[in-house]
Formats: structure tokens, sequence, C-alpha cells
């Protein structure tokens, strides 16, 4: 390619040049460690001298298609450095607007990919499924395969996180078989089937299909870096509901180094730091991940990340909650819970609620005993652990049941119904029992 790059300059063949200078920039995005070399040569520059580059020499030669597209990779370029999302709005819809005018059918797809990714990173969840079920009803027939398939896993991922599995898995089963005769689709589409089986044993306790279903994806060819880092991620929360705190340390400061030696999106670092701070939490030592919970949050409204934002917040809480700062705690995840449930994540939601009810328990605990104040703390706590059991039940994540189930009994013995404190505990044995005979 870089031959191809330097004939075109010698010929001035600009189509040919933009051409090449759009595939070795999108194959920057896809494979970063491989651009060293080529970026001290100074073939392409800077990703962001790149993109002007490409943008002026588009206009130049009327090639609409590539400048939309290249539009369209400027705002992914500010949403993965955490600039202002109001620029990465400019830049699609400029995009927008030139493939209507221009009639470029085939940047349809990127276009509303690109509209799903950043209302996604803004905690608009129905809003980012809504544009990638447009895009798959009205303009997949015109666009490259290569998006439609991206479209379809990403919808699949976005049905998984509420706790939609089968839909999840049919929606990836709706590939058309002709895409994928390309090893390229192929590999992407099983990667992305892979993840969504192993989200589903993680949470269900089955472990061992899980690590079964992780070594099967690791055997497979390098993959494209998004895939890799959610591989790696699914590796750590494998150790964490293993309990085996001190491996997944070690597993996500491998990940990090990584991390440092390449450029990657902010959203991939954050997602690490959120979860080292959850590490922390589950090993009984959260006032060690303070700092990290403190800085992620920072810099996920910095980057206006809500989901990010959201799931700092949350460590921050279990925090205060381990330092009996039970009132600011409340406070907290009541200001944050009407933004964090437009996500539709059910996990985070579930996480949320759990933090909210280990406040009102802290508050009632504070209380005189036989006080008003201290059964309406303690009928808050339950009716937030009941909406965190009803969250957890979506994703049949097992652990969560059990442990909401744990403190709902709890509470029962504490308001003195031991009836009610023991059926609870029953359906605690019969959830674990259950989860042991379905494995």
């Amino acid at each position: 390619m870089q031959e191809t790059i330097a004939t075109a300059r010698e010929n001035h063949d600009m189509p040919c040049l933009n051409y090449s200078l759009s595939w070795l920039h999108q194959f920057g995005r896809k494979h970063p460690e491989e651009m060293t070399g080529i970026q001290k040569r100074g073939v392409l520059g800077s990703e962001k001298e790149a993109l002007l580059f490409l943008k002026t020499k588009a206009k130049e030669t009327n090639m609409w298609t590539l400048l939309s597209k290249t539009l369209l990779s400027e705002a992914k370029f500010i949403l993965s450095n955490g600039d202002s999302a109001s620029q990465a709005f400019e830049s699609i819809v400029k995009a927008a607007h030139l493939n209507i005018t221009e009639n470029t059918a085939e940047s349809y797809g990127s276009q509303w990919l690109m509209q799903s990714s950043i209302f996604d990173r803004l905690g608009v969840g129905c809003q980012a499924w809504v544009y990638t079920e447009i895009f798959l009803a009205c303009d997949a027939c015109s666009s490259p395969v290569e998006d439609v398939l991206q479209s379809q896993c990403k919808s699949a991922h976005m049905l998984a996180r509420r706790g939609r599995y089968d839909e999840a898995i049919s929606q990836m089963h709706k590939v058309d078989p002709e895409a994928l005769r390309a090893l390229k689709h192929q590999q992407y589409w099983v990667t992305n089937l892979g993840i969504l089986k192993l989200y589903r044993h993680m949470h269900r306790g089955e472990i061992d299909a899980g690590d079964q279903v992780l070594a099967q994806l690791y055997a497979a060819p390098a993959r494209v870096q998004e895939l890799q880092f959610g591989l790696s991620l699914m590796e750590v929360e494998l150790q964490v509901r293993r309990a085996d705190y001190p491996n997944a340390l070690a597993l996500l400061g491998k990940l990090l180094t990584k991390m440092d030696q390449q450029e990657t999106d902010i959203f991939q670092r954050l997602k690490t730091m959120t979860l080292k701070a959850r590490i922390y939490d589950k090993a009984g030592i959260p006032q060690k991940g303070f700092s990290v919970a403190l800085r992620a949050a920072s810099l996920a409204y910095n980057a206006r990340l809500l989901p990010l934002l959201w799931e700092a917040m949350a460590a921050v809480c279990r925090i205060l909650v381990s330092v009996r700062e039970f009132d600011a705690a409340v406070k907290l995840v009541e200001s944050v819970m009407p933004q964090a449930l437009e996500c539709e994540d059910c996990e985070l939601a579930a996480s949320l609620f759990s933090c909210l009810a280990d406040g009102h328990m802290g508050m009632a605990g504070q209380s005189k005993a036989n006080t008003l104040q201290r059964k309406e703390r303690l009928t808050k706590a339950s009716e937030s652990l009941d909406r965190a059991f009803d969250e957890y039940s979506r994703i049949e994540d097992i652990q969560g049941q059990c442990e909401t189930m744990a403190k709902k009994a709890t509470i029962m013995h504490l308001n003195g119904d031991a009836m009610l404190a023991n059926d609870y505990a029953a359906k605690y044995l019969d959830i674990k029992r259950a989860a042991r005979e379905q494995i």
C-alpha cells in the first residue's frame, strides 16, 4: 500500500492516492500496533493530519463518498479522544447532509452506526438501539456487508444488556449466510456470538462453560482491537466471578500495560478504571479504589461518557457506604438514578439499586430502635432490593439474586418477621439449587 501511495503521488493520480490513504487510515484504526513505523516515516502523519488531508483532497476531487466517510471517521476520532460531543455531532450532521445531497447511499450504514454509538455513549440506550433498527429496516440493502454485520452485532449486544438473550441470539442468526462467506466477516460474527454466550454463562454462574468459550475465542486468529478488548474484559470478569481477585488484578494490569503502549479509546481506559475499583470493592477493600473511581468519574464527565460516569458513581457510593457516610451515598445514588435508567443496562441499574439499599440500611442502623424513621429506612431498603432483584433476574445473574435475597432475609429478621425471613432464606437456597441443576 505504501508503494501504491508513492506511485500515485508520482503520477498525480488523486483518486488512487485518496483511496490508498483512506485505506491506510482505516487499517491504522483497526491495527494501531502496526502503524508505529509508518507514522515515523511520515507516510500518513498523525491521525488528525491524515483526516484533514483526506477531507481537503476529497473536496477537490469531488469524491463525496470518501468525504462522507472521512467526516464520520473524524467524529469517531473526536469521541475516542474524549473531546466535545457537539463537535462529533457536527461532523455527523455534515456527513448526513452530504449523503442526502450527493446520494451516497453506501455511506448511510456508517452514518447510522456512528449516530447509534454517540447516543450509546451519552447514555440514551433506547435512541441508540432505534438507530440500528432503522438502518437494518431501511438502508441495509444498499449498504456494504460490513456495516450491516456491525449493526446487527451492535443491536444484539444492546439486547443482551437488557437481558433479552434469546432475542440477541436470534438477531445474530438473522445475518445473511452469504455475508459470512468472507473469512473476515465470519470471524467477526463468531467472536461477537461467542462474547454474547460468554456474557450469559458468566451471569448464570457457569464458570467452566465460560472458560471453554473463552479458550475457543482466543484460539481464533487476530481480531480487531475492540473485540480483543472485549475478550480481555470478559477474562477479568470471569476471575472476579470466581473470587480470584489477585489474578483478576494481574490480568487487568497486563491489559493496562498493553493499552499504554498504543493509542486507545478513552472509553476502554475508563472501563478498566471502573472495573479496577469494582474489584477492590469485591475484595473487601473499597477505599483502595477511591482515587481510581474519582478519576474515572472526572474523566467520564469531561468526555460525556455517561454510562461509565454512573458506573464510577456506583463505585464511589460503595466506598461512602464502607466509611459509614450513608446519607451522602443515598443522595448521590438518587441524583444519578433517573439518567442511569435511561442507559437500559440491567447490570448497571441493579448495582445502583443495591448501593441505594445499602445506604438506606446504614441509615436505619443509625436510627433509634422501634422508631418510625427506622421502619421507613428499612422499607425503602427493601423496595430498592426488590428493584435490584428484578434487574438481576432479567440478566439471569445468579450471584446478584442470591445477594439480594440474603439482604432481604436480614431486613425481615430485623423487622421481627421470622416467617418472611425464613421464606427469603428458602428462596436463596432455591436459586442456588436451581443454578447447580442447570449447570
